[in-house]
């Protein structure tokens, strides 16, 4: 796990994603290789897929002792057809998206999955630039505000000495 998500002041993000997409039957999170969003659900989604090129590859069939397909994807956005069965939810925690090959960090088929989505979180630490890079074509995705726009200040050494500790959690859609 990277150093400054060893906290358990870090994890705070995670549980208010979970809080957000509590109903949704359907769970999709780019990102989270380092605390992937599964663990922290509590409810019985029928499908959670996250995808990272740095989590290790891991699927299941139940969760939280329901069925439930779970896959942990060890790719790149960019590698991976994702088409998330209707409604959905999309988690993106720690928004810094790299490009792939002559592929952006933003392509369009990660625009129409955040436009689609029924709720959609948006986790980023405030002086993180390619995050700023970032966020504007994510927002622009949705017609309604966010429904919860949170500024955030975590203190935790290792959050601080990575610049990560300010930062701004929007849940759009359902909350």
């Amino acid at each position: 796990m990277l150093p400054h998500l060893s906290s358990p002041a870090a994890a705070l993000r995670q549980v208010l994603a979970a809080h957000a997409v509590r109903f949704c039957a359907h769970i999709v999170e780019i990102g989270g290789a380092g605390l992937p969003i599964t663990g922290f659900l509590t409810h019985h989604p029928e499908t959670v897929t996250v995808i990272d090129p740095k989590i290790p590859a891991f699927s299941a069939t139940t969760l939280n002792h329901a069925p439930c397909r779970v896959r942990h994807l060890a790719a790149k956005l960019q590698e991976v057809e994702i088409v998330p069965p209707a409604p959905y939810a999309l988690v993106l925690l720690g928004l810094s998206l790299k490009p792939f090959g002559r592929r952006g960090a933003t392509p369009p088929e990660l625009l129409a999955l955040a436009a689609n989505a029924q709720v959609l979180v948006i986790d980023y630490a405030l002086d993180l630039e390619r995050a700023q890079g970032q966020i504007g074509a994510l927002t622009a995705t949705r017609a309604a505000p966010p429904a919860i726009d949170l500024a955030l200040t975590i203190n935790d050494e290792a959050l601080m000495a990575a610049g990560f500790d300010r930062r701004r959690f929007l849940v759009f859609g359902a909350a």
